[in-house]
């Protein structure tokens, strides 16, 4: 009798316990889908953290980059070509910089950063082909014209674009 009742006690708990084991298990797989969404948000908040700080530096950048230039202009007036020297290799590193942190911009902009590259890198040339200590004044003022043209022209382009992917996205 007692073996009667405790297979009986045992089919009943099997019974129940079928039941809320399935429960357990649904619980369980309900909280690893939430876990893994909770992940993905995480990632994706990361993510666009990691984009909106390169943007502002990259932004911070091109304001160092208009005082840079700023600064080589004044170079140029003075006709310092030492100095002028020193400063060519900054500027045109700083727009590998600004192409290397965003290689989503536009395939317009990428050129138009390439061609600063190369009209800073003539610059550096013919000043280092002079002979003498200065920069000739008609040598200053086309390079001074063309410095002007990239920093109020290409570098406000940068940062619009900059903006509208950042509003766009």
């Amino acid at each position: 009798m007692a073996y009667l009742v405790l297979s009986e006690l045992g089919s009943i708990t099997s019974i129940v316990g079928l039941p809320l084991s399935l429960l357990a298990l649904a619980i369980a797989l309900h909280q690893l889908r939430q876990l893994r969404g909770e992940a993905q948000a995480a990632r994706d908040a990361a993510e666009e953290a990691r984009r909106l700080l390169r943007r502002d530096l990259t932004i911070t950048d091109l304001a160092r980059l208009r005082e840079r230039i700023q600064g080589l202009m004044e170079l140029h007036r003075n006709g310092d070509r030492m100095r002028a020297l020193d400063r060519y290799p900054e500027i045109w590193d700083a727009f590998l910089q600004i192409r290397r942190l965003h290689p989503d911009i536009s395939d317009e902009h990428r050129q138009r950063i390439q061609n600063a590259i190369e009209v800073i890198t003539s610059m550096q040339r013919q000043v280092e082909e002079l002979d003498d200590g200065t920069i000739p004044p008609e040598i200053r003022s086309a390079f001074n014209d063309a410095l002007l043209e990239l920093q109020s022209d290409l570098l406000p382009d940068l940062e619009d674009e900059l903006e509208k992917s950042d509003s766009g996205r």
